[in-house]
């Protein structure tokens, strides 16, 4: 055990670059004793844990549980790069998986239905996309037109496959987007800081990672969704098929020609930016490489914001013109992780978990007093119980009662 555990911190302390002795000054231990205790020679107090995990921005359990769930999430942090590991958005990511671990161990685990998506293991990345995105059409509710289509996949993917959503803002932090493509608590983080149409594009693109499962692995970070590797590319295609469907793309080109109002109604309606449907575009050999450079260096949304004849935006009305000028700047709308906070409240009522985990997972204050009224909220107290009976109480008229005045049924303050 203590070989294990100084092997993991060995190895989790060289892949942020540091020196023993700058971690054995970080949490006041003699370098001797580090030195004994990463060579599996000394065991390690429990004070000692938790501050050597502190000062390697891991969570306890990443050390003590490395074939789980929290024990994979640093490595594969370390992988995506030393400033994803350390933003806040990764670290509530980690905060996040570590809170499922503790509620899964204690009986209240994930509850995710993906067993109907099909396998695309061993195929060509374009060919599971393709299969992924037709299987997504078929299983998850149609997306309506314009900038609604972000929450109504949200609130999809939660409903039709019971994964968390988490949509949050880190203003200035490297991480984009994420997914948990473990089976175990699959859940899909989009970075709220950036516009509408790219958080919708990296909505999409980390569901295709999660439907695609890509082999077992624990989670995907990204920042750009480059297409470096074929797992990206993968979920960079099932994000085009499943956002801007061929038929629909390729017969309003066909219909209307490839003008400027028709690609501004074809990115609002499938609320897309201008760069992601010109690469669409190209992806279906509608324009040739060429084309797509030259209609990347055209300002779009310079365009937008000067359009002001009705004509300009290909037969938009007025509200939807409006709003589509706005969405450059609109942030998405922001989401908690409903799954696990429901799983949280179950665990603080039966002891699993104490209130400033509950609390913390809240986004809440965690000073006594806020506690105790957070808390106040969950408890099935008397109080709760006589609203409840109020609540659920028949105040239908009488069949043969006289109308009320309209003046008596209007009176008061409504709010």
């Amino acid at each position: 055990m203590e070989a294990e555990l100084g092997t993991r911190i060995k190895t989790l302390r060289e892949a942020l670059g540091l020196r023993a002795s700058d971690l054995a000054t970080r949490v006041d231990l003699d370098p001797t004793a580090l030195s004994k205790i990463e060579n599996g020679r000394r065991a390690v107090k429990s004070v000692e844990l938790a501050r050597i995990a502190h000062a390697l921005r891991v969570s306890p359990l990443a050390l003590l549980q490395p074939d789980s769930l929290i024990g994979r999430l640093p490595v594969a942090a370390r992988q995506a790069g030393s400033t994803i590991a350390m933003g806040a958005a990764y670290e509530r990511l980690e905060s996040l998986s570590e809170l499922h671990v503790v509620l899964a161990d204690n009986g209240f685990p994930s509850s995710p239905h993906l067993p109907s998506v099909p396998s695309v293991d061993g195929m060509y990345w374009l060919d599971a996309a393709e299969t992924l995105s037709a299987w997504a059409r078929e299983n998850l509710q149609a997306l309506p037109d314009g900038d609604d289509r972000f929450a109504a996949l949200v609130e999809t993917i939660e409903t039709t496959l019971g994964l968390d959503v988490v949509v949050e803002a880190f203003d200035g932090d490297p991480l984009t987007g994420a997914a948990i493509t473990d089976q175990s608590f699959p859940l899909l983080f989009v970075n709220a800081a950036h516009p509408l149409p790219r958080s919708l594009f990296t909505l999409a693109h980390e569901l295709g990672h999660v439907l695609a499962g890509h082999n077992g692995s624990t989670i995907t970070l990204d920042r750009e969704l480059s297409g470096s590797t074929d797992d990206e590319r993968m979920a960079n295609a099932f994000a085009a098929d499943f956002l801007m469907p061929e038929a629909i793309v390729r017969q309003t080109i066909e219909q209307q020609g490839r003008q400027y109002p028709t690609l501004v109604q074809l990115a609002y309606r499938l609320g897309v930016s201008f760069e992601s449907l010109i690469y669409r575009l190209h992806n279906l050999g509608v324009i040739d490489a060429r084309g797509r450079d030259k209609l990347k260096r055209v300002n779009w949304r310079g365009i937008v914001l000067a359009i002001s004849e009705p004509s300009g935006f290909g037969g938009l009305k007025k509200n939807e013109a409006a709003r589509f000028q706005a969405r450059w700047v609109t942030p998405p709308p922001t989401n908690p992780p409903a799954m696990l906070i429901q799983r949280a409240t179950n665990g603080y009522r039966k002891g699993a978990i104490g209130a400033p985990a509950l609390a913390d997972l809240l986004g809440r204050d965690t000073q006594p007093l806020l506690t105790q009224q957070l808390l106040a909220q969950l408890q099935d107290d008397p109080d709760l119980v006589a609203a409840r009976e109020i609540i659920d109480a028949d105040y239908a008229p009488a069949a043969d009662a006289d109308a009320e005045d309209p003046e008596e049924r209007f009176s008061g303050i409504p709010f």
